[in-house]
This record gives structure tokens, sequence and C-alpha cells, in this order.
């Protein structure tokens, strides 16, 4: 079978292109209803990192409103055809800092009450930081409203602890473009939202990074959640952190018993073909059950060396 093949660049460039043009007609449709919405990364990173040419692709949109807004911004991507992707799942089974909105053909929509889930403080107060700091651009031929260079850089460096290519090469850029102040800037902001822990991790992934943290300051003291977020098997190991986490065994068998055995809406998302049928739903199910414990031992290393080299930190001298 022969190896499937790269998309072009002209064709991402025209999906970059789509992705906002249906960006501009949710913002426009969300101000139609009165609601304020912050376009996340997407057109405005690739603007702002981007503009000397290189390629920053993007296939679907974040955007974040007030938490007071929350109900209506939903009804709003209802009205324009979209379907919440995840419903009826239990606690700890999806993001708390976003809920996802597919629609056919379209891209689908990450809908944020956060900035990000490494931020610490409220929803509301993240919303009130980070609304006052965005800049008007337009988008899709619509009026819309991005983050002032500081805050970019401190969301590039939240998102990069996805550990993804993409997200370090934002990361990257960044750095390369922007000088201390504006990065002295980006802590601030990162003090204002309790998001300096993760702000610190994101940094430290790259060389430069590195270096830039010890100018800014940022502690090095972090939780094995957030040290995982910098593995690839962190989807994997994040299970046991938080079976080690809970009190009492009561607790911890919940925990157990929802990974292997987890709400149908969750089997549905996890497993895609378990959406045709109810027959289907059972085989994802079986699979789960073979599955967890097949990736189980891979995880349990990561989520060990993740807490040895949280030891050996703190056993440092300071």
């Amino acid at each position: 079978m022969p190896e499937p093949q790269p998309t072009p660049p002209l064709q991402l460039t025209m999906l970059s292109l789509a992705v906002d043009q249906v960006a501009g007609e949710v913002i426009a449709a969300l101000s139609r209803r009165d609601v304020r919405s912050v376009l996340l990364k997407g057109a405005s990173f690739a603007r702002w990192l981007y503009d000397d040419g290189g390629a920053r692709y993007y296939v679907d949109i974040d955007l974040l409103v007030a938490p007071e807004q929350l109900d209506v911004a939903g009804s709003v991507l209802q009205d324009v055809g979209y379907v919440r992707r995840y419903t009826g799942g239990a606690v700890g089974e999806q993001a708390d800092h976003s809920t996802e909105w597919d629609r056919p053909g379209s891209p689908s929509i990450d809908l944020h009450n956060t900035l990000s889930s490494r931020v610490g403080t409220s929803r509301e107060q993240c919303w009130a930081v980070i609304s006052a700091r965005t800049c008007p651009t337009t988008v899709g031929g619509a009026a819309a409203e991005v983050l002032t260079q500081p805050a970019l850089a401190l969301h590039a460096a939240l998102h990069a602890e996805l550990g993804l290519q993409k997200t370090l090469d934002d990361l990257g850029r960044a750095l390369a473009r922007l000088d201390l102040p504006d990065w002295e800037a980006a802590r601030g902001i990162a003090e204002e939202l309790d998001a300096l822990p993760g702000f610190g991790v994101g940094l430290r992934l790259l060389p430069e990074g590195r270096e830039m943290g010890e100018r800014l300051g940022v502690p090095m003291d972090t939780s094995v959640e957030l040290f995982l977020q910098s593995s690839s098997t962190a989807t994997l190991a994040r299970p046991f952190e938080q079976v080690a986490a809970a009190r009492g065994l009561r607790a911890k068998a919940a925990l157990v018993g929802r990974e292997l055995v987890p709400t149908p809406s969750f089997i549905r998302l996890w497993f895609p073909p378990a959406r045709r049928s109810r027959a289907a739903l059972v085989v994802g199910y079986l699979y789960r059950l073979v599955w967890v414990p097949w990736k189980a031992p891979r995880g349990l290393r990561s989520w060990w060396r993740a807490r040895r080299a949280m030891t050996a930190r703190s056993n440092r001298p300071h």
C-alpha cells in the first residue's frame, strides 16, 4: 500500500481560509445576540507568528466567551446548525475548559469558558483579565477580537504543553519575536490567572524558553499533572495520577471503574463506530476493556517516571 501523501500547502491554505469564513459567520452571529467573543489561536497565531511567509494551518475554531454568556452562545451555535459533540458524560470524562461543537461540512468549534485548563483562577476572573487584553481584527469579513501580543505569548506557552510540533513551533516563533518586556507582561498575566506553573512548564519545553524562564524568574515548582503535559503519553499516564491523588479506596475504585466502563457518550466519542448502532456501542465497550489493560503498562511507566522526576526536583537544594 503506498504511503499517504502530505496535503499540498495550497490546499491547506485554502482550508484555513475556509475556517476563517466560518469563524466570521459564527462571530457575527454571536455579536448579533450581544455575545462578545475572543478568537483564540487560529488566524491570530497565523497572522502574528507566520507573516513572514511561513505556513500555520488550522482546522477548527476556538472562541472564548464570558461564563455568564455560555448558554446564549450555545443557543447561537445551535441556530447556525451546530450540535454539541459530547453530552451526558460523567464528570472528568471531558475537558472542563471548553465544549466541542460540530456541523456537517464545517470546522468544529471549541467554545471556551476559560483560556486554558492550566488557568487556576475562576472563569469569571479569567474573562475579566483576558477581555481587557484584546485588539480588533477582521476574520472572514467580520469584526473580531484577538489577544494582544503578551496574552498571545502566554497562550502560546500554555498551548505548547501539548508537545505537538505545531505548538512548539508557535512557541519558538513567539520567543524569537518578542522582547523581554513583552514576556514580562506575559508573566504578569500568568500571575493574574494563577497560571505560572503551566506557563513555566510550557516555556521550558524549548531551550530558548528555558533561558527566558530563568530571566523571568518563573518558578520551577510544578505538579506531576503539569509535568506529564510535556509527555507524549500524558493521556495514558494521567489516570494513574488521578487515582493516586484520590482519597479513599471507594474514590480510587470509582476512578478505575470509570476508565474501564465510561458512559455511552464517552464511548461514542472515543470509538466513533459506536455512533452507528447499539451493537457497535457494545463492541466499543468490549474494545475498551481490552484497550485499557493493553495501554496501562506504558501509562504506568510514564507516570512513575514523572513522579520520580518530581521527587528528585523537590529534593534538590535551593
